[in-house]
C-alpha cells in the first residue's frame, strides 16, 4: 500500500475511533433514540453530498445499492439493536469478526490470496485487540452478541462487494448510502422509538454536534475513503488495518472522556501497531473481479 493511502486509512480509523467516543458522549447520559441519531446523521450527509445524487447513475447501480444497504442501514440496524444489551468488552471483540469474515469471503469470491506472514500478522493483531478490550468476568453470552455478529457479516459482505464496483465515484456511494439510511432509519425511529421531543430538549445541541461529526468524519471521509481504497487494493490489505480503530477509541476515551489508561491498552497497542504496518506492506494489489 502506498504511504499516502496508508496514512488515509489510519485517519479513517481515527474517525471511526472518535465516533465511539462522540456517540458515548451524546447517548451516555442522555435519552437519545439511536435510530433518531442515525437519521439526523443521514440528513447532514445529504446536505454535504446530495448534489452527487444527480450525476448519471453508475453501471450495476443495483449492486451499488446492495453495497450501500449492507454497509449502511443493515449494519447499523443490527449494530444499534445489539449494543442495547451486549456487554461492552464482548462487543469490541465481536466487532473484529469483520476481519476473518472478509478474509474468507474474499478468498472464496474474489480469489485473493493471503500469505503466511500477513496471516500471522492478522492473528497477532487480533490478539492485541482482545488484550485491549478484555475485562475478566464481562464476557457472557447475550442475544445482542448474535445481532452484533450479523452487523459485521453485513459489513464484510459489503466490503467484498465493493471490490466488484470499479470506477464508481466514492462520493456517489456516500450519497446513496445516506439516502438508504434516511429512509430505513427514519422509518425505524418513527415506528419503533419514542421520546424524540424529550431527547431534543435535554440534549439537542449534543445531537447536532454528534450527528455532524458522524456525517463529516465518518460517513463522508472515513466511509468514502474506505470505499475508494477497497476499489484499489485487495480486501485483505485494507480491512485488517481497521484494527487501529480500537487503538484510537481506547486512547481517545482516555484523553477526552477521562477513562483509565489500563496497562492492557499499552500492551495491546504494542502488538497491533507493528502488525498493522506489516499488513500494509505485504502483497501486491489484486485484480478486480467482475
Amino acid at each position: 500500500m502506498a504511504g499516502r493511502d496508508f496514512l488515509i486509512i489510519m485517519l479513517c480509523c481515527l474517525g471511526w475511533g472518535g465516533n465511539f467516543v462522540v456517540t458515548s458522549w451524546v447517548v451516555g447520559s442522555n435519552p437519545v433514540p439511536p435510530f433518531m441519531l442515525a437519521t439526523a446523521r443521514a440528513c447532514f450527509v445529504l446536505l454535504f453530498m446530495g448534489v452527487f445524487l444527480f450525476r448519471p447513475l453508475p453501471e450495476r447501480f443495483g449492486r451499488l445499492l446492495i453495497i450501500c444497504a449492507c454497509v449502511g442501514p443493515i449494519h447499523l440496524g443490527f449494530l444499534y439493536s445489539g449494543l442495547q444489551t451486549a456487554p461492552a468488552s464482548a462487543s469490541s471483540i465481536i466487532s473484529q469478526a469483520i476481519i476473518p469474515l472478509s478474509a474468507i469471503l474474499s478468498v472464496l469470491f474474489l480469489k485473493e490470496r493471503i500469505g503466511w506472514i500477513r496471516s500471522a500478522a492478522i492473528v497477532v493483531a487480533l490478539v492485541g485487540v482482545v488484550i485491549m478490550v478484555w475485562q475478566p468476568g464481562a464476557l457472557a453470552f447475550d442475544r445482542g452478541l448474535l445481532l452484533l455478529l450479523c452487523a459485521y457479516v453485513a459489513m464484510a459482505v459489503g466490503s467484498v462487494l465493493m471490490r466488484t464496483m470499479p470506477g464508481v465515484d466514492w462520493r456517489q456511494y456516500v450519497a446513496w448510502m445516506s439516502v438508504l439510511l434516511l429512509l430505513l432509519c427514519g422509518g425505524a425511529t418513527v415506528l419503533f422509538e419514542d421520546g424524540h421531543s424529550v431527547a431534543w430538549e435535554v440534549a439537542g445541541w449534543k445531537i447536532v454536534a454528534g450527528s455532524f461529526y458522524a456525517a463529516a468524519f465518518v460517513s463522508v471521509f472515513a466511509h468514502g475513503q474506505y470505499f475508494r481504497l477497497l476499489q484499489r487494493y485487495p480486501v485483505n490489505s485494507v480491512v485488517p488495518l481497521t484494527l487501529m480503530t480500537t487503538v484510537w477509541a481506547c486512547l481517545l476515551g482516555v484523553a477526552l472522556l477521562g477513562e483509565t489508561l489500563y496497562p492492557r491498552y499499552l500492551a495491546g497497542a504494542a502488538l497491533i501497531l507493528p502488525c498493522v504496518w506489516i499488513i500494509s506492506r505485504r502483497g501486491p494489489s489484486a485484480a478486480v473481479e467482475d
